[in-house]
């Protein structure tokens, strides 16, 4: 069965950082946004933060993003691990498997960079799409891990 794609998926880069930001406080204002705008660029040139972000009709209707981080550790040779972060779409197109394309393009990365385990914090509503991909949930977090 051929899947049909419900957006278009690219990589994010430094100019997309206030949406990002939007994404990762949505429906919210004030000086955070800003803050975490400005973050957003110095660690996307240092490789530790990857983005994407769907796109449907010219409009950017959904993002999800990477955090890399080392943690040594002795479950696997690879000390790099990766948190999943700013997983939105917005409300319209929310249910029509936007996300599910965004971790996808996510996790094929996560898997070719050969990280062992990621992991997030996830809201009720996101628990069943994120348990479905593979992630387990604990008490305060979901994690996968890579195989």
């Amino acid at each position: 069965m051929t899947r049909i794609r419900v957006a278009g998926i690219r990589k994010a880069g430094p100019e997309d950082a206030a949406t990002i930001a939007r994404h990762r406080y949505p429906g919210e204002s004030g000086e955070h946004l800003a803050v975490y705008a400005d973050w957003v660029p110095g660690v996307m040139s240092e490789g530790r933060y990857l983005g994407w972000l769907a796109v449907r009709g010219g409009r950017v209707i959904g993002g999800a993003g990477l955090l890399l981080y080392w943690q040594p550790s002795r479950e696997g040779p690879n000390p790099v691990r990766g948190r999943v972060v700013n997983v939105f779409v917005e409300a319209e197109f929310r249910r029509q498997g936007v996300a599910r394309e965004l971790l996808q393009a996510l996790l094929t990365e996560a898997r070719s960079r050969r990280l062992g385990v990621l992991n997030l914090g996830s809201s009720l509503e996101g628990r069943n799409l994120y348990a479905s991909l593979g992630f387990q949930a604990s008490e305060t977090e979901m994690t996968m891990r890579l195989g």
